[in-house]
């Protein structure tokens, strides 16, 4: 063969240098089917430029021995929950910063709107025993988030770690390590607080609901107000792992049932369940005694990823401010394609990334997709089953008795009305502002506009001034951490 070979790449050279390059070709060819051994059953080769099956094996050999390898395609994922995305996706949104937005979670908050858009959702003890979310958006915009309520500084060092744009409505002022106005200042976070006037107008109260319960604004609202107070992007965050088609199955138990008891004695209204959904590939939010459903969607809450995090805490305060232990590490267990990962989340420093580890030591790659973080306290309960059918049923929700339910914080109220965000059924330059410093009405009353005759706005303090945060009743609502219990998610 190898005289053949010589052949061939002799008559390739006088093609490529004379004007009979066809000529060539065929020749090349006739001589590779003689002297390779193609004898009698090899047609005898056409001179025809067009017309002969030796022609397309020629053309195809020469256009391989020329051509450039192809470049591998470019594939893009969100930064905070890993989904794919487009080309035009990536390129609309690529150089935008994370928001996140603080949002209350008492009884009252219900039903909430926007969360289905988020990428990412924290939930965490605050005042009383109760918990609040911090919802985090990238991918999507949302064009109505409520009741937004003001910063508490476990939600500001999670907002500095993700270097995102923090939409609040107010914040806890202490003298103490609580004082989360104070930090957002200090840590250099991209503030935008309901009660400044650089971003009041990014806010409106909802006339549907009473106060605080009714602190809208939207993603858009609060990325234009962004851009024009310079907090630009891109983001520098460093995105967690995720898998990808092809990696090895999931090394986890089967845990298609997951139940969050806050406080350990499953009231109705600090329990979460999570019911693994095959054909979303997520699991549904289940609170309050049903599904979790966004008010403009009215869909159920669904996320590809939950994570249990147990992050011990401490009062350190008579108005019940909450500080939890985030720094360094501590169990966890991550939820991911029906399956549960038991491991470690490790954040050695303030402004790093909390990430999460196998038992092993191995960063878990997460299912792409949405991701919700429950951080519970050593009281907290977790309880996981290989199905959702063989949780406990979730108890029917009914408010707790007066003195023993959620306390709603009511911070102080801004010195100048101008701040306060106005009352209107929707964003209007014209609406009314409303009338700060009215107590608000209890937590456990339900969510009507007629509960109250003068709705009361929010109260968060946007001048550094000292707190008054409504006391929890401690005598009847167990306090969020406890420093004798053990408990592991």
């Amino acid at each position: 063969m190898q005289p053949a070979l010589a052949f061939i790449r002799r008559n390739r050279l006088a093609a490529a240098t004379a004007g009979g390059a066809l000529i060539a070709l065929a020749v090349a060819v006739a001589s590779i089917v003689f002297l390779g051994g193609g004898g009698a059953t090899s047609a005898a080769p056409d001179a025809s430029p067009s017309a002969g099956p030796s022609s397309t094996p020629v053309a195809s050999m020469t256009a391989t021995a020329s051509a450039t390898p192809s470049a591998t395609p470019v594939r893009h994922y969100g930064i905070l929950d890993g989904a794919e995305m487009t080309a035009e996706e990536w390129a609309a949104r690529k150089d935008l910063l994370p928001l996140a937005i603080m949002m209350d979670n008492t009884p009252n908050s219900f039903p909430h709107s926007g969360l289905e858009q988020a990428d990412l959702v924290y939930e965490a003890f605050v005042e009383g025993g109760i918990t609040r979310l911090m919802a985090v958006f990238w991918r999507h915009e949302a064009g109505l988030v409520m009741p937004v309520r003001s910063a508490r500084t476990p939600f500001v060092i999670w907002a500095n770690e993700l270097g995102a744009l923090y939409g609040h409505a107010g914040s806890a002022s202490t003298v103490n390590d609580a004082n989360a106005a104070g930090q957002i200042i200090e840590w250099g976070v991209k503030d935008m607080n309901a009660f400044s006037p650089e971003a009041n107008t990014g806010y409106h109260r909802d006339l549907g609901r009473y106060a605080p319960y009714n602190l809208a604004t939207s993603t858009k609202k609060l990325r234009e107000i962004a851009t024009a107070l310079g907090f630009l992007g891109p983001s520098t965050l460093e995105p967690w792992k995720f898998r990808d088609p092809g990696d090895p199955p999931i090394a986890g138990a089967k845990a298609e049932g997951i139940e969050v008891d806050f406080q350990g004695s499953r009231y109705s209204w600090q329990l979460i369940q999570w019911k693994w959904d095959p054909a979303a590939k997520a699991y549904a939010r289940y609170q309050f005694g049903g599904p979790h459903i966004d008010a403009q969607s009215e869909k159920q809450l669904k996320f590809s990823t939950v994570i249990v995090m147990l992050a011990p805490g401490q009062v350190v305060d008579e108005a019940g401010h909450v500080l939890l232990d985030q720094l360094g590490e501590g169990p966890a267990t991550v939820f991911t394609g029906g399956k549960a990962i038991t491991g470690t989340w490790k954040k050695p420093e303030r402004e790093s990334r909390t990430r999460f580890y196998d038992e092993s030591g191995q960063e878990i790659a997460f299912e792409r997709g949405p991701i919700f973080i429950e951080v519970i306290g050593p009281q907290s309960k977790l309880t996981v089953k290989a199905t959702a059918e063989e949780l406990p049923e979730l108890p029917k929700y009914e408010p707790p008795p007066p003195g023993a339910g959620p306390i709603a914080p009511d911070d102080t109220a801004p010195d100048d009305p101008g701040t306060t965000p106005a009352a209107t059924a929707s964003p209007s330059p014209t609406a009314t502002a409303i009338p700060t410093g009215a107590a608000s009405p209890s937590p456990v009353a339900s969510p009507s506009p007629a509960a109250t005759a003068s709705p009361a706005a929010e109260t968060p303090s946007a001048t550094g001034s000292a707190a008054t945060t409504a006391e929890p009743d401690a005598s009847a609502t167990p306090e969020p951490v406890s420093p004798s219990a053990t408990a592991s998610p």
